[in-house]
């Protein structure tokens, strides 16, 4: 009787344990959605799956969801590496009314040593409705919560109550954001780039920042960001704000046009830096600004700038480099 309770027992261990791998292997390392799809397929090729959140489920750490056509695909909370690609034959879109269109949120996992997501060629919009009202009534376009590197590439994020991405929930040790040929407008704020603990460092390259009703970028505690070749035109609020509770802030401004928001640059900060090379600073209201007294984070400006035409000129600019 022990012996066959023994054997009984490894069966169900075995059995247990077989049943594991098939659910892993069950997970494919590229899936497809299409407008046309249904979750419950296994999200193949010839089997799509309707959203990405359907298709993550079916997806292996570090692998890739692929759009076959244009389609509304819904939001997602992303919880391990990815990479969700809309595809070239037309934007995928993610519709966020009422709530926010992406959250990423990757914890620590010996199983995903990486913690890299990427977004690429997607729209998210978070236009809704109040009553009978059209609003836009989406929280964040992308919300992160946790995440080593995030890679956001030739998106098009617009109309959210709050900001088009926002870190400002991050308590990392460390994280790397990039976004790349992407507009964000109508946000309450383009991105803001802050944690409570760690550090967050961010790379603005080709990015639109247009017609958001407060700032373009906040640079918040811990937040270290490079813009370049960028447009931060007719917000709100500021084009680039460093925030007065920033004591160890940094922001690189090259190639850079900067007009018609309330101030082109702002450095609230006490000790923190912001240099501005090669970039135009034109038709703001205030040019730049920054903190007051001996402990008040400057503007360092390379001499190759264009300040012009602003309607107060603001803080004069620390001149740094060749003159």
């Amino acid at each position: 009787m022990k012996s066959l309770t023994a054997t009984l027992k490894a069966l169900t261990c075995v059995t247990f344990i077989l049943a594991l791998s098939s659910i892993a292997n069950a997970q494919a390392t590229r899936t497809w959605v299409s407008g046309v799809g249904n979750d419950a397929n296994p999200c193949s090729r010839t089997a799509p799956c309707k959203t990405f959140a359907g298709a993550i489920t079916k997806t292996f750490i570090g692998g890739e969801i692929d759009a076959l056509d244009a389609g509304g695909f819904g939001t997602i909370t992303i919880n391990k590496s990815i990479t969700i690609d809309g595809g070239t034959s037309g934007l995928a879109s993610i519709l966020a009314s009422g709530v926010s269109g992406v959250i990423v949120n990757v914890p620590v996992s010996a199983n995903d040593p990486e913690r890299r997501v990427t977004l690429r060629r997607l729209s998210i919009n978070g236009t809704g409705s109040s009553g009978t009202i059209g609003l836009r009534t989406g929280l964040k376009g992308i919300s992160v919560l946790s995440v080593s590197k995030l890679f956001v590439e030739n998106c098009y994020i617009q109309n959210f109550t709050q900001e088009g991405l926002n870190t400002g929930s991050m308590t990392e040790a460390g994280a790397y954001i990039s976004i790349k040929d992407t507009n964000i407008t109508n946000c309450a704020n383009g991105v803001n780039f802050s944690t409570s603990t760690g550090f967050i460092q961010a790379t603005l390259d080709n990015v639109r920042l247009e017609k958001n009703t407060g700032n373009g970028v906040n640079i918040g505690v811990h937040g270290h960001v490079y813009v370049r070749n960028c447009n931060i035109t007719f917000n709100g609020g500021e084009g680039i704000t460093m925030a007065n509770t920033v004591v160890d802030g940094s922001a690189h401004v090259e190639s850079t046009f900067i007009g018609s928001n309330s101030v082109g640059i702002r450095n609230g900060g006490t000790g923190s830096v912001v240099d501005i090379a090669n970039s135009s600073i034109f038709q703001n209201g205030t040019g730049l600004a920054s903190a007051s007294g001996a402990a008040g984070g400057g503007i360092n400006s390379h001499q190759n700038n264009s300040i012009a035409n602003n309607t107060a000129a603001g803080t004069a600019p620390n001149p740094v480099g060749q003159q």
